[in-house]
């Protein structure tokens, strides 16, 4: 596998992308898959799975404006801003056609790019759906509150035990505290535009195949959750792997198997 970093400018500033590919050239096949993490995540959440995309495609993991290595971003985006300045840094790396891979928050920008571009997404995979309809807004907003600074350090160990709680695995949890104060107090700018997004009114634009991938033990996203993406979308793949939250950390090969599959037309 051949790795390279790229910062690319965009209407969000700067964006960091990790460009992978199999080492022999010629070897990957078809548009590339562009991966998109969840809020507050950054590019390692797919550190594990970029490897094993990567013998069979071309891959293109992006910092979403505001985490990881991007720039902040001032005021409140939304949705579209942010499908905005992935398409602007595809056009930096020179990508045409492409296939949006996206997690939860990034699920949610995939659905926007599906349908703010639908001549360029080829098809689009949505791990962790979630309809973002007047229904899905109301269910997800008590969820999101933006923490702050405590002079005491207590937001520390607070975010600390929340992570453990629904992962038991100090490693992974030091790595995604680590994503969750690095995006500072904005770190809850990806969840508040989500509750802005009227998915409703952007069903309509979109005309694709989809994969609908689900973690087993993922409290926020499941099948009955997902019927707007299963009507919008056409055809669609539903499949479920072993795991929660964060499952292309949790569990890379079935999830990147599930993705796999679903692109070779084998779908679990």
């Amino acid at each position: 596998m051949s790795v390279e970093r790229r910062l690319c400018r965009t209407r969000l500033g700067h964006v960091h992308a990790v460009l992978a590919a199999p080492a022999e050239s010629g070897a990957a096949a078809g548009s590339p898959l562009v991966l998109l993490h969840q809020t507050p995540r950054s590019v390692d959440e797919f550190a594990e799975a970029v490897p094993l995309l990567a013998r069979e495609r071309r891959v293109v993991a992006l910092d979403t404006p505001g985490y990881g290595c991007s720039d902040r971003v001032p005021g409140q985006p939304r949705v579209e801003d942010y499908a905005g300045a992935v398409l602007d840094a595809l056009d930096a790396l020179g990508v045409g056609s492409f296939v949006p891979v996206g997690h939860h928050t990034g699920a949610v920008i995939a659905f926007e790019l599906a349908a703010a571009a639908p001549e360029r997404v080829e098809r689009a995979a949505f791990s962790g759906p979630v309809d973002l309809d007047a229904a899905g807004r109301a269910y997800l907003l008590p969820f999101f509150r933006q923490w702050t600074v405590a002079a005491d350090g207590a937001h520390l160990l607070d975010k600390w035990s929340k992570f453990v709680g629904w992962l038991p695995d100090p490693p992974l949890v030091q790595r995604l505290v680590v994503d969750l104060f690095r995006a500072g107090e904005t770190s809850e700018q990806g969840h508040f535009a989500t509750t802005l997004y009227r998915m409703e009114d952007r069903a309509p634009h979109v005309r694709c195949p989809a994969l609908l991938l689900y973690g087993a033990r993922d409290p926020f996203a499941t099948p009955a959750r997902a019927a707007l993406h299963r009507a919008a979308f056409r055809p669609v793949v539903e499949t479920t792997v072993d795991a929660g939250v964060f499952a292309p950390n949790e569990n890379a090969p079935g999830w990147t198997g599930a993705v796999l599959d679903w692109l070779r037309g084998t779908p679990r």
